[in-house]
């Protein structure tokens, strides 16, 4: 947030028990300022007390944003006159202040304070419009923190129970793990199901009516083309002034790329039209209910849905796709957590191939799906890249909830996990890894009919 809003101080303030604590103040490194003239502030700090106790930021207009649930934006807080006779603003004589609300579901649970001591006017609009997106995804964000942090007091309390049942300990921890997996999964699903929904409903409106009116775009324009066609076959010798217009307008060339550029838009909503229906198959946020679904839909809107990671980028080369589908009959299972099997499975194929990407490789990056059906009594989805595969130790715990191999920040261990309890637990299948070092990965779903 300091990143984008260009601030040099910032302070999370949450409401716990009814009063504002503040939970951690950072401020830009610089040995040239002072602040409250003593020692020079650390670049972190937690200090997690109540408000009341903070010298270091204005109680006042932290408390005033708190009662109105409204965000208030100081241009030059030494010249604001609701706040210039407050002793914060008289002894800091901060310059651009920011104070910000973090709501979620009409709650308040916090607080963003942000100063520049150097510039008026540095919280512009469009850093404005920025940092709203930015503490939306905070507010998901904290209220998550909150249910983990809830969730760990409870395994913590738990566990001392069983350190008195022996021999239940290992069973215990087991359905603790798949607990949280479940909560992370709902949450995770239902949050990703409403935002595509969303923005697939707001989409879909206005490019059926684009697509609906190109039709009776082009045949207008054709019929207007049609008539000047018309004009120059009764009338080869036009006077000056409409002479001087088709040179002007180059009638010719307008002819001739009129018919081609509405083609191109039609291609283009269409396409629009095509993603925008790619979204709403793989949210399904209106069937969580077991359903006849066709498997090939979902991974194609996955495939639609990752288009952009697979295209070529400089330097890389772009993914091929392989799809060898069978003939199979539509399936009985849970269409939305289905897709996000999909969506895990494949967005860590690509993942898998970032080191095979480069121009100088040999070896062209590729993705294999293959369907088929095993003795009329299971539908088999193989999902296989050419990466650089796996060790037998890595093959070992890659379904156990929150291992990864990927880079801090990259991964959360939970893809392959929730992915398993799906088909194993949720639809009664089987998922199993093959792979080799140096070789790649294929992972085989199976899913009785």
């Amino acid at each position: 947030m300091m990143e984008n809003a260009g601030a040099q101080k910032c302070a999370l303030i949450l409401v716990k028990y009814q009063q504002l604590i503040v939970e951690a103040i950072t401020y830009v490194v610089d040995t040239d300022i002072p602040i409250n003239n003593q020692n020079y502030l650390p670049n972190f700090q937690r200090p997690q007390v109540p408000l009341s106790s903070i010298q270091e930021l204005p109680q006042a207009l932290i408390n005033y944003v708190w009662r109105t649930q409204k965000f208030q934006v100081l241009d030059d807080a030494t010249t604001e006159a609701k706040w210039v006779n407050y002793s914060y603003f008289t002894q800091q004589q901060p310059k651009s202040i920011l104070c910000t609300p973090i709501i979620n579901q009409g709650k308040l649970i916090g607080i963003i304070y942000l100063e520049n001591n150097l510039t008026t006017g540095a919280f512009t609009s469009e850093r404005l419009q920025l940092l709203e997106m930015i503490t939306t995804q905070a507010a998901i964000s904290l209220e998550n923190a909150f249910m983990y942090e809830t969730l760990e007091q409870k395994v913590e309390q738990r566990t001392q129970q069983l350190n008195q049942k022996n021999q239940r300990l290992t069973q215990t921890l087991e359905e603790l793990k798949r607990t949280q997996t479940q909560l992370i999964q709902t949450e995770k699903m239902s949050s990703l199901g409403q935002l595509v929904a969303g923005v697939a409903h707001e989409i879909n409106n206005p490019v059926n009516f684009i697509y609906g009116n190109l039709k009776y775009t082009q045949e207008y324009a054709q019929d207007l083309l049609n008539v000047i066609q018309v004009y120059q076959q009764n009338y080869p010798e036009p006077v000056d002034e409409v002479t001087n217009i088709i040179k002007e307008v180059e009638l010719d060339f307008l002819v001739e790329d009129l018919p081609k550029l509405l083609t191109s838009m039609k291609v283009g909503t269409d396409r629009i039209k095509k993603i925008v229906k790619s979204l709403r198959n793989f949210s399904r946020l209106d069937e969580s209910q077991v359903k006849n679904v066709d498997i090939h839909e979902g991974i194609d809107s996955t495939f639609m849905i990752l288009q952009n990671n697979l295209k070529a980028k400089p330097n890389e080369l772009e993914i091929k796709v392989v799809k060898n589908y069978g003939n199979l009959p539509k399936v009985r299972c849970y269409p939305g957590e289905l897709n996000q099997v999909f969506m895990n499975m494949i967005s860590n194929a690509v993942d898998a191939l970032e080191l095979i990407r480069n121009e100088n490789n040999n070896c062209s990056p590729q993705i294999t799906i293959t369907t088929d059906r095993e003795a009329e009594k299971f539908v088999i989805i193989r999902i296989a890249d050419n990466g650089m595969g796996m060790s037998e130790a890595v093959q070992k715990r890659i379904f156990d909830p929150f291992y990864t191999t990927k880079e801090v920040g990259k991964g959360t261990g939970l893809g392959l996990a929730i992915s398993y309890q799906i088909i194993v637990e949720r639809h009664g299948g089987k998922l199993e890894c093959i792979s080799t070092p140096g070789k790649g990965t294929e992972f085989v779903i199976s899913i009785p009919l």
